[in-house]
């Protein structure tokens, strides 16, 4: 039986950057227009409190699912390019077993630390203000009820190790095909609660299916990978086990959550830290101006997923020096098109959201525009991150984002103190700016020295 690790490499890196980003974010913007057509339907449905306890209940979970567990797709790219290099299928097999054990479990320890985060709030959320005057919402103990049983999800959010297969072989289709199960099932369930009436229940029981089936699917995916490559053998002859004999795997994934953490920290946090400062409606309001941002910077959030591969193959083939003109091209494309992206949402955004979301959802257009320009400046930091990864640094990521979150975390409680509504969004700018510089003078040093 021949195992296949062969890798279609058309064109040059440029082109195949710009190829797999434009699969990616083809298929994150139908995902985001899709999910923004849910959010419509939900917004329209339930009193904007309801919507703010969804909204906040899966960014609970999606904030322990991403935090506590392993981004191991990292690793896979780090040590299985070399691995494919030299035909080592025994090496990938074990490699990927490990990551397959890695993400079991970080999942397990994630909904362990869910579990545990909502007795804490259900024992301080009835402390806050924000939570004693809002009107309409259900009670504190049904709340951390439901927020259990959703958090069940984080037991299925276990898509590291399948990630890594597609983006070492550079199969970027399946993975742009995967991103479209989740919001296509979301929508589909929101509809059916709509029609029938279910209210939040009905509602919240959409986001989950929907969640549920998109999780799942990527390890499907990923098998019949494996599979059409004669290698669903060689990973699983043993059983998966976190145990390996590669010098510097731990301290590497180790550093790799951290930092994946911390990136998660500026995408699940701030929506968990805008409900207890606002209440459950105004969390309902930041989600809308998130999701509207999202929906125009998805290339942002993904360049450096896609552009990570390329630098690791680089990096191996001693061809680090043709790196910084791709991180200098690529963050100034990112740039230009955020602050177009702002400036669309500035005209176009004062006619069109509260048509469609609602006079409650006014707050929303000034929010999106700060969000688009946060995301802007993190556009420019998307070709730097990976740089640390493939070099085997990635500490100095971490020193990066954990400066610009620590920043961001300050900014949010002051400045929503002072300025108001629009704080978490200026809060955004900072933190991201911050980073940005950290990361553009960590990077240059490191590609210098490799």
């Amino acid at each position: 039986m021949n195992e296949d690790l062969s890798i279609a490499e058309k064109g040059t890196v440029g082109r195949r950057v710009a190829a797999n980003t434009g699969w990616m974010v083809g298929a994150k913007a139908l995902a985001a227009i899709i999910g923004l057509g849910s959010l419509v339907v939900t917004t329209q449905s339930l009193p904007i409190a309801s919507v703010g306890v969804i909204l906040f209940l899966h960014a609970y979970m999606l904030f322990f699912a991403e935090v506590a567990t392993f981004q191991s797709w990292q690793a896979v790219i780090r040590f299985g390019t070399h691995d494919v290099e030299s035909g080592d299928t025994q090496a990938l097999g074990r490699l990927l077993r490990f990551c397959v054990a890695l993400d079991f479990v970080g999942a397990i320890a994630a909904f362990i630390l869910a579990i545990g985060g909502l007795m804490f709030l259900e024992a301080i959320l009835p402390l806050l203000p924000s939570f004693q005057e809002q009107k309409g919402l259900i009670d504190i103990e049904k709340l951390t009820g439901l927020g259990m049983v959703y958090s069940l999800l984080v037991l299925v959010h276990q898509g590291g190790a399948s990630t890594g297969v597609f983006r070492l072989f550079d199969k970027f289709k399946p993975l742009a095909l995967q991103v479209l199960v989740m919001p296509v099932f979301r929508l589909i369930g929101v509809i059916i609660a709509a029609v029938s009436g279910a209210g939040v229940y009905g509602f919240l029981a959409a986001w989950f299916v929907g969640s549920l089936f998109g999780y799942l699917s990527l390890p499907v995916l990923a098998l019949i990978e494996l599979k059409s490559r004669n290698l669903l053998r060689t990973v699983f002859s043993e059983w998966p086990k976190l145990a390996t004999n590669r010098e510097g795997m731990w301290p590497f994934v180790w550093k790799a959550n951290i930092d994946a953490s911390l990136a998660t920290g500026t995408t699940h946090l701030p929506l968990l830290l805008v409900m207890p400062i606002f209440g459950p409606a105004f969390a309902a309001v930041y989600k809308v101006a998130e999701e509207i941002a999202r929906l125009l910077s998805e290339a942002v959030l993904l360049l450096d997923r896609v552009i990570y591969p390329e630098y690791a193959r680089m990096m191996a083939r001693g061809q680090s020096a043709y790196i910084w003109r791709i991180v200098i091209k690529a963050g100034a494309i990112m740039l230009a098109g955020g602050l177009a992206l702002s400036a669309v949402v500035a005209l176009v955004g004062p006619s069109v959201i509260p048509v469609v979301f609602g006079a409650d959802y006014n707050d929303a257009i000034i929010l999106s525009i700060l969000l688009v320009l946060a995301a802007a400046l993190m556009g420019v930091a998307a070709p730097l991150y990976p740089v640390f990864f493939a070099a085997g640094h990635p500490g100095l990521a971490i020193f990066a984002r954990l400066a610009g979150l620590v920043l961001y975390v300050v900014l949010i409680f002051a400045l929503s103190a002072v300025i108001g509504k629009t704080g978490p969004g200026w809060a955004a700018i900072g933190g991201n700016l911050l980073a940005v510089i950290l990361a553009a003078w960590l990077a240059k040093r490191t590609l210098e020295k490799a």
